[in-house]
């Protein structure tokens, strides 16, 4: 019997293949040490009182939560990435806490035609044009370039062409207390991208919808439609050392579909809170705010250790109310990105941001800012 299962084991071993599996760890230590000043426009820092200026330093973890820890795996035809970040409270010991939430998880299977990828990655609408450190390198997202966050489902790509099923973002609209959320479909986005010696450009899309079923409010007798939409594009172009990039976007409800990075605007009044959501209009309906953004970014390479980049970001909200005023907002930065040695970087920046004036038209401030983000990748 003995001899039998040693017979079957070498049997199995032998019709077993070998799965040969690389995993790859890396990890970014990222701290901040920035200066801001604040003009608050209208609004003031006390609820009450009379201080319109608010200034600030933010020394210590990027944001508190951008520094990360993630693998790359490898095997065969199936790669994956696993990345949390590590996101930790001031204080330090013993008052400071440290707790994760993962960035990203997925798995991709490469079927020779395409590629399926399974789980929580970036979505295909991103624009990653602009190395705008401040704000937990921030990238102009959401004023001048578009993000979609990273979402889980399901990601499907043939060459340069890229279709995503994605988890809806569906929640009740502003001015709804009351209502049952219904959503049927999955959230689409698509993106085509190519890139050339030296020229790159791209395309992209995407559609949700969801329904509020009547919740007993006043004036409601039926169900109201939750739509949003985004179409874009993006080119870059190479001169040698010197490099353009921009972007462009324009939809309807972004907030509704994730397409805006929540809580950007710190700071900024309750008009400007809504300046990408649909707004209940008091029947079955929605008033919808479209928005138009675009970015532009140029760099120049100085030597393999330094590189200048600048960028500038605009955009607008017109919400579809009578009386509401176009909300605009812009982002301008320059910075010098300094490789003290490999994986070793110090990223000195300067911005200012205008967020002029909200829907109602009262001024929303600006705010200037300079320092450095100060990272190690390992």
């Amino acid at each position: 019997m003995k001899k039998l299962i040693l017979a079957i084991a070498a049997v199995a071993l032998i019709a077993t293949p070998a799965l040969a599996v690389d995993w790859n760890f890396y990890g970014s230590a990222r701290t901040v040490s920035w200066y801001s000043s604040s003009d608050l426009g209208d609004f003031t820092t006390v609820v009450g009182g009379d201080d319109d200026s608010d200034d600030a330093i933010a020394w210590g973890m990027n944001g508190h939560l951008n520094s990360r820890f993630g693998a790359k795996v490898k095997a065969e035809n199936i790669s994956g990435r696993v990345e949390i970040q590590l996101k930790a409270t001031s204080g330090g010991d013993p008052g400071g806490a440290v707790t994760t939430e993962s960035r990203l998880i997925y798995g991709e299977w490469n079927f020779g035609a395409g590629k399926l990828l399974v789980g929580k990655a970036y979505t295909p609408i991103a624009q990653f044009i602009s190395g705008q450190a401040y704000d937990e390198d921030i990238g102009l997202l959401t004023v001048g370039a578009a993000y979609g966050q990273r979402i889980a489902g399901l990601q499907l790509s043939f060459g340069g062409l890229t279709v995503a099923l994605l988890e809806p973002n569906t929640n009740l609209i502003f001015g709804m207390t009351l209502g049952d959320v219904d959503s049927y479909l999955p959230k689409i986005e698509a993106s085509y991208a190519m890139s050339l010696d030296m020229f790159n450009f791209g395309v992209m899309g995407g559609y949700q919808t969801y329904t509020i079923e009547d919740g007993g409010l006043p004036g409601r007798n039926g169900d109201t439609d939750v739509d949003s939409y985004i179409v874009g594009g993006n080119v870059g172009v190479n001169f040698g050392p010197a490099y353009v990039k921009g972007a462009i976007s324009y939809g309807q409800n972004f907030a509704n579909a994730a397409w805006d990075i929540a809580g950007l605007y710190t700071g900024r009044s309750t008009g400007g809170a809504l300046a990408s959501v649909a707004v209940w209009d008091g029947t079955d309906g929605t008033d919808d705010t479209t928005t138009t953004q675009f970015a532009l970014v140029g760099g120049f390479k100085f030597t393999d250790q330094v590189t200048f980049e600048a960028g500038f970001g605009w955009r607008q909200d017109d919400l579809d109310v009578n009386g509401a005023k176009k909300d605009k907002v812009w982002s301008a930065y320059g910075q010098a990105v300094i490789s003290m040695a490999p994986g070793v970087w110090i990223i000195p920046e300067v911005g200012y941001q205008d967020y002029q004036d909200d829907v109602f038209g009262n001024d929303e401030g600006h705010k200037f800012y300079a320092g450095a983000k100060w990272q190690i990748d390992f």
